[in-house]
Order: structure tokens, then C-alpha cells, then sequence
């Protein structure tokens, strides 16, 4: 399990795919910005970016609110570094803080994703926890047969 304790949703839009079979994929891709707390971080995180999908819980830091996304793939991403002011006034500490630029592809649960874009608003440009953890797979119930 990877944990992120300070992230920001930037940016989040739906987006169309074709299956193998000619279906139509719905899917949303989200743009996110998560500080790095230490280097071990990363290797996790490039783990789950080569295992392919990967369960994601997004949690609002103030409010406890959570949602979870079953399948999302990590594509790669960027380590950056900012100045972050720590106080104010002419005597103000800077330092750089180290943070992730995350590009994250979901399959959205809906039809057409527009319940998952709505869902997402609510965490959206605000202080998350983004905490990634092992792809589960979901029985929808169906065998072979009946597919």
C-alpha cells in the first residue's frame, strides 16, 4: 500500500476508448500533484506504474470523505521540486519540497462517466490523501457461459 498524504486533483476529464471488440470505453483521466514524503515513495509507486492497474482511494483531508476508483493505471510521471514559503514577512524560510505530477487513467463505473465526474468535483483542487493499494478483482457475477 502507497499513501500520499498531501495531494491536489489539477485536473480531471472523461475520455472515449475502443476495446478489441469495437466497444466504446469509457474512461477519466485525472492530473495530480502529490508531495513526496521520502524515496521509497517513488520505487512504490513506479511498482505499481509496471504492475499495470492498481485500487484508489482518494480521502479529503478535513472533512474524512472518501472515494474509492477499483481500476486505474499509473502512466509515467514527473518528479519536480517547488518552493514552498514557511512563513511570512521579509524574514520567510523557503524550501523546495519534492512532489510527484501523476497522470492516472480510470475506468469509469457508468456508461458514459458523467456520475464519476461529479463524484470527483467534490475532491477536486483541494487537499487530498491519495492512497494506492492492490488491483482487486470484482466478480460482476456472470460465467463464461452466460457472457
Amino acid at each position: 500500500m502507497l499513501v500520499f498524504e498531501k495531494a491536489v486533483i489539477k485536473r480531471y476529464w472523461p475520455k472515449e476508448d475502443q476495446g478489441e471488440d469495437g466497444q466504446t470505453i469509457h474512461q477519466v483521466i485525472m492530473q495530480a500533484e502529490a508531495e513526496i514524503d521520502n524515496s521509497d515513495q517513488i520505487g512504490a509507486l513506479y511498482t505499481d506504474m509496471v504492475r499495470g492497474l492498481v485500487h484508489l482511494s482518494l480521502m479529503d483531508n478535513l472533512t474524512g470523505e472518501e472515494y474509492e476508483i477499483p481500476s486505474v493505471t499509473i502512466k509515467p510521471f514527473n518528479i519536480k521540486q517547488k518552493k514552498v514559503t514557511l512563513s511570512k514577512g521579509d524574514e520567510a524560510d523557503v524550501v523546495k519540497q519534492e512532489y510527484v505530477a501523476l497522470s492516472l487513467v480510470c475506468r469509469a463505473r457508468e456508461d458514459d462517466g458523467a456520475t464519476m465526474l461529479a463524484d470527483l468535483y467534490r475532491f477536486f483542487n483541494i487537499e487530498i490523501q491519495l492512497t494506492f493499494s492492490e488491483f482487486r478483482y470484482q466478480d460482476t457475477g456472470t460465467t463464461d457461459a452466460e457472457a
